[in-house]
């Protein structure tokens, strides 16, 4: 099958392409300036590539997306379905690696000051925003700190593996209200855009933690700088935001690592590799 590799994946998943397609690899800025892929049915993608309907023109012969990533809002799903263009998507693939940089960020946070006696994990209550793959690795790494854990999912979760993580499930108002920590582990589409804004700041315990390793789009970050900047918060930690939001935060006990969350050796390999034997797998079925 003729396919395109569009940026950057770990080198494993890249000889499995090379090996079973006809691969053409470009970068993000050449697959911005190429008018036309005419040629191309398979297209290998990271979340750094848009592919959405001015894309999508791109490649008429297209019939199979395969994202090396968990993230999916940059592309058109809507569209992609209309088109009958199958996509390849492996969520959880991360999982790990974003809940131990989260983790970093929370004990690098409470170390705000090596000159005095820092806060500790052990008996602080972390809320968990979002308790899907991510947030239940937290959880789980969590235990092994004796913290209290409580989280909030839109999702119902089934009991044993609440109970099995030591987690409490509360309605959001509840969370944020009751943590000194709290963490974002939602993904970005149409109904969690800032779906942490200057309400749910409000909410929230004076002299409070956050940190959100998910986007950078599900926060109101012009009421979290306003935030901050009243002291409401003794350490924001943020792995994505605009570079508006790193601009006008100002100094103090922030810290900002640049999407690098997903980074981990073993995830992205995984979340490289994964994806691309599924797709090997459709290849040796058609």
């Amino acid at each position: 099958m003729n396919t395109l590799l569009i940026g950057e994946i770990h080198p494993d998943a890249k000889i499995l392409l090379e090996q079973n397609t006809k691969l053409t690899k470009i970068t993000n800025d050449q697959f911005s300036q190429i008018i036309s892929f005419p040629e191309i049915e398979a297209v290998v993608l990271r979340t750094f590539t848009p592919l959405k309907a001015a894309e999508l023109q791109k490649l008429p012969r297209l019939k199979c997306v395969v994202i090396c990533s968990v993230g999916t809002d940059n592309l058109d799903l809507e569209l992609l379905k209309q088109k009958n263009i199958r996509l390849i998507h492996c969520p959880g693939t991360n999982a790990n690696s974003v809940a131990e940089h989260t983790l970093y960020l929370m004990l690098s946070l409470l170390r705000e000051d090596s000159k005095k006696p820092f806060a500790e994990l052990k008996g602080k209550t972390v809320g968990i925003l979002g308790f899907g793959a991510i947030g239940k690795i937290v959880a789980k790494k969590l235990q092994g700190f004796e913290a209290k854990v409580l989280a909030f999912d839109v999702i119902p979760q089934d009991p044993e593996v609440v109970k099995q993580l030591h987690v409490t499930m509360v309605d959001q108002d509840s969370l944020l209200k009751e943590v000194e920590i709290i963490t974002v582990h939602v993904p970005l589409n149409k109904y969690t855009e800032k779906i942490v804004n200057k309400r749910c700041f409000s909410q929230m315990r004076d002299n409070s933690f956050f940190v959100n390793t998910s986007r950078a789009e599900v926060i109101d970050e012009e009421a979290l700088i306003d935030e901050w900047k009243k002291g409401k918060f003794r350490g924001v930690g943020v792995d994505v935001c605009s570079e508006n939001f790193a601009l006008k935060i100002g100094e103090g006990n922030v810290i900002i690592t640049d999407h690098c969350a997903a980074q981990g050796e073993d995830s992205f390999r995984e979340q490289c590799v994964k994806p691309v034997e599924e797709f090997m797998k459709i290849l040796e079925r058609d």
